[in-house]
């Protein structure tokens, strides 16, 4: 009998399923005031979340993760932390605390008469690509996933009006959304070009047209940037949100960024349909 179970040892391990770990705890400033929406994610990987409107967190992942991980903190206006996994993993619940940096805010400019509204970007409704935001088998454990788009607005100064984006499907009741605009270094998205924090909720929005009316955000933005769509947060029901993506389209160029702490990838000729419209002097 003995014997038999040896036998038998070999066969049963490549079905074992490799354990869970979740590592969960709260992000606050160092007063102790919750950080809602922080990203939180694994340096270069897809395993991320956002914070709750609490500060409140939890990650899942599987014992097969690399040692040499690094957790990430990261909120706009607040110096970024990181922790090493194997630290992460033996603290019940962690307690990050950051530190609240100098914000360097764009002058106040008061709109003259005679600017014109001019339309940038990508209508395309019908595309025979989606990109995913949302990932059904892991629910919430891609918030802060994004995904944007290069806008060309030249040298004038251009006040930003509005933001459209076109949603290819959504089963969520209801969907958090963070609106980003990036400067460019590298050919990749990098400093955040918002005066604060742009979040709006969209509500019983299957498919079409979202717009995000920006006019009190005094953005006011020129040269080549990148404005970003990211995922924050969403209702209990629901499981599959993703954007429209056009390709081939030549000369323009997509971005993503598939969680919270991962790098942005860069595909050329390819585009989601966003739209973004501005005020400028002719």
């Amino acid at each position: 009998m003995k014997n038999l179970g040896l036998l038998f040892l070999p066969v049963l391990l490549p079905f074992m399923v490799p354990a869970q770990v979740s590592i969960s705890g709260k992000v606050t400033d160092q007063n102790g005031r919750p950080i809602p929406f922080a990203n939180i994610g694994f340096v270069g990987t897809s395993i991320g979340t956002v914070s709750t409107v609490t500060g409140e967190f939890e990650l899942i992942l599987d014992e097969t993760r690399q040692d040499g991980s690094l957790l990430r903190f990261s909120c706009m206006g607040y110096e970024a932390e990181e922790l090493a996994i194997s630290q992460a993993v033996s603290t019940d619940q962690l307690h990050i605390k950051l530190k609240e940096t100098t914000l360097v805010l764009q002058e106040m400019i008061v709109k003259s008469g005679g600017l014109q509204t001019k339309e940038y970007g990508n209508k395309d409704e019908k595309t025979s690509m989606k990109t995913n935001l949302a990932i059904s088998e892991r629910p919430n454990m891609n918030l802060g996933a994004q995904i944007g788009r290069k806008f060309r607005l030249g040298s004038r100064a251009n006040f930003v009006s509005k933001l459209k984006f076109y949603v290819g499907y959504n089963n969520f009741d209801s969907l958090l959304i963070r609106v980003n605009f990036y400067d460019l270094e590298s050919g990749k998205p990098s400093k955040n070009l918002n005066q604060r924090p742009i979040i709006r909720p969209v509500i019983a929005h299957k498919r079409g047209w979202v717009t995000f009316d920006l006019e009190n955000e005094n953005l006011v933005l020129s040269g080549t940037i990148v404005a970003a769509i990211e995922w924050i947060g969403a209702s209990s029901r629901g499981n599959q949100f993703g954007l429209n993506i056009s390709m081939p389209a030549l000369f323009q160029t997509h971005y993503y960024k598939y969680g919270a702490q991962n790098d942005w990838k860069v595909f050329p000729n390819m585009s989601t349909s966003m739209v973004l419209i501005v005020e400028s002097a002719d």
